[in-house]
């Protein structure tokens, strides 16, 4: 399908389609510029941006800044630089551009777990290495990103072979093409529906990168982007298998300075169940379907709204409805909602060029699971939205402009976090009067009072140290468990890079 798309003959000037990954320490950069108002033409909700289309954010930018800059001249010189180094993986003519990175990088951290609030070890100092190819044209982008990471051996969120001296998998490795009006790309790639730095509730980047049709039909004004995708298999019993899809459509809206956009995101299979082309309808209702088609799926909803001021920061929220009862039947309608939801404040003005931002996230306790095991909203035992389910966060903090690096942000958390957990069963229909909306079992309660600090150039450096209060460790009355917990990551991006441009 993508072949034949880029076959087609067109005389519209189309931008090379390289995402900027939003693992690469640049995009703090693009975050904070785009939370201080510098970015207006970036989205506030969607990622990852074409490196393209920041670079040409950056180049705006600074010739028209008029001694104005929202940022130091610093942050936008270094996104500008990689912005260009992205895009360059793609020739801007008819030629075809071949280019391949080695980046090396070593990873301190008191835990493997990936969520900082939640650290529980082990610890250690551990290499690894992204290798980087491509091939690009105007039009057209292969990508492919192997990652060799001693890390994921640590990681009790990963689910691959842990007993070799070497770990990896395919952080990127996607076929892109763009035109005027549309945008299609296929494979793996991290995406995030959202306002940043948070993952998003519906679509968001906690889970490993996993394989995916993505199409984005208008412009930034009025554009509807779908996801469809194959996800892993489930064991059913002993000797069943179930195949498991997951299908996400989008309408975001941009007016002036206010974007909203409303989705729809399924997860259906079944044993002996295939892909069904009518659940990967960009244009259908696809909760209708389960009541008017007979179809079985696991439905949720999304809104999402943003408002960025001209120099006063941006207010955002999102809203995700995974299961709500609007029916009347005894028993089986007393079960808890399902809901989660995210209000963010990012870029609001203190002294000087200093920042302040804060956010609150409650996501209840059934959120992403279902009734059939099956529809659970996963990818490899990880929620294609928000990391975890079951727990509120409250987070507030100080944004600072050092001379040196990029965005430094002082920042303190309140999390609560029941055991409900999206991995285990649906509670029986009997169970549904006392099965709480929240905190279900022994609550865990953490304080936390960190610094995050991230650099991007030659030698890049993200890090996120801070101190832990726990109290009800591992969901244990009375257990304490405080301490130092982090994560710093130092690479050298890159160390080795080759391109050539080939022709005819």
């Amino acid at each position: 399908m993508a072949l034949a798309l880029v076959a087609i003959p067109t005389t519209i000037s189309a931008q090379g389609p390289v995402y900027l990954p939003l693992d690469d320490p640049a995009s703090g950069y693009v975050d904070a510029l785009v939370a201080r108002g510098a970015f207006p033409r970036l989205s506030a909700l969607e990622r990852p941006y074409l490196a393209t289309t920041v670079r040409s954010a950056a180049d705006s930018a600074l010739r028209a800044q008029d001694g104005r800059l929202l940022a130091p001249e610093s942050w936008y010189r270094e996104v500008l630089r990689v912005a260009e180094r992205y895009a360059g993986e793609a020739a801007p003519s008819d030629d075809l551009r071949a280019s391949a990175w080695l980046t090396p990088y070593l990873t301190a951290q008191t835990t493997g777990r990936r969520e900082l609030m939640l650290a529980d070890g082990p610890s250690g100092g551990l290499p690894g290495a992204d290798l980087r190819a491509a091939l690009g044209t105007s039009v057209f982008a292969a990508v492919a990103r192997l990652r060799i990471d001693r890390g994921l051996r640590t990681d009790p969120e990963f689910i691959g072979k842990k007993d070799r001296s070497l770990t990896a998998r395919m952080e990127e490795a996607y076929l892109s093409a763009r035109w005027r009006f549309a945008e299609l790309s296929f494979g793996r790639v991290a995406r995030n529906w959202g306002p940043a730095p948070l993952d998003g509730l519906q679509v968001g980047h906690y889970a490993d990168s996993y394989d995916h049709l993505n199409l984005r039909l208008g412009v930034d004004a009025l554009h509807l982007s779908t996801i469809v995708a194959r996800l892993d298999d489930m064991t059913i019993g002993t000797d069943s298998v179930a195949q498991r899809y997951f299908t996400a459509h989008r309408l975001a809206a941009r007016w002036r300075r206010v974007e909203i956009a409303a989705s729809e995101a399924i997860v259906y299979g079944g044993i002996a169940r295939g892909f069904e082309p009518s659940l990967a309808n960009p244009l259908t209702i696809l909760d209708l379907l389960q009541y008017n088609e007979r179809q079985s799926l696991n439905v949720n909803y999304g809104l999402d709204v943003a408002w960025r001021t001209a120099t006063r920061g941006m207010y955002s929220g999102q809203l995700l409805l995974d299961d709500f009862q609007i029916d009347r039947c005894g028993t089986r309608c007393k079960e808890p909602a399902s809901i989660g939801y995210t209000l963010l404040a990012e870029g609001m003005p203190l002294a000087g060029s200093a920042r302040s931002f804060a956010s609150y996230t409650r996501v209840t306790n059934l959120t992403y699971r279902s009734a059939n095991p099956w529809e659970r909203y996963t990818s490899f035992d990880l929620s294609l939205g928000r990391g975890q389910s079951d727990y509120d966060e409250a987070r507030a903090g100080i944004e600072l402009a050092p001379t040196l690096g990029g965005p430094l942000r002082l920042y303190g958390a309140y999390r609560r976090q029941g055991e409900g957990d999206y991995r285990r069963p649906f509670p029986p229909v009997a169970d549904n009067p006392t099965t709480p909306l929240i905190f279900a079992g022994v609550v865990t309660r953490v304080t936390r009072a960190a610094v995050q600090w991230t650099r991007s150039g030659r030698i890049s450096l993200t890090a996120d140290v801070g101190y832990n209060w726990v109290t009800n460790a591992g969901h244990v009355s009375g257990r304490r468990d405080d301490g130092v917990e982090g994560r710093i990551r130092l690479s050298i991006a890159p160390a080795i890079a080759l391109s050539t441009v080939l022709n005819d």
